[in-house]
């Protein structure tokens, strides 16, 4: 039986990267909205912990939106026919 392709570890990372972007995402929203005072969001945490925690998650945001985009780009690009398997 042969070994797993990369194919498939570009499936798992774009559905791992995926589900982890929006739950850091989410996070970042309600982060914002807590700095902000909107929507009684502020109630739920305080600014410095928001503004901690909202500057924390600049740079894991960014990067698994590279690395999510990438996979599924690529991922696209071969079921598109312009990449070769």
């Amino acid at each position: 039986m042969a070994g797993k392709g990369y194919v498939y570890y570009l499936h798992k990372t774009a559905r791992i990267s995926g589900w982890a972007l929006l739950v850091i995402t989410a996070v970042f929203i309600v982060t914002g909205y807590s700095l902000c005072g909107e929507f009684g969001v502020d109630e739920l945490i305080d600014s410095r912990t928001a503004l901690s925690v909202h500057q924390f998650l600049d740079l894991p945001l960014v990067a698994l939106f590279v690395i999510h985009s990438a996979a599924t780009i690529y991922l696209a690009f071969m079921r598109w026919g312009w990449v070769g398997r």
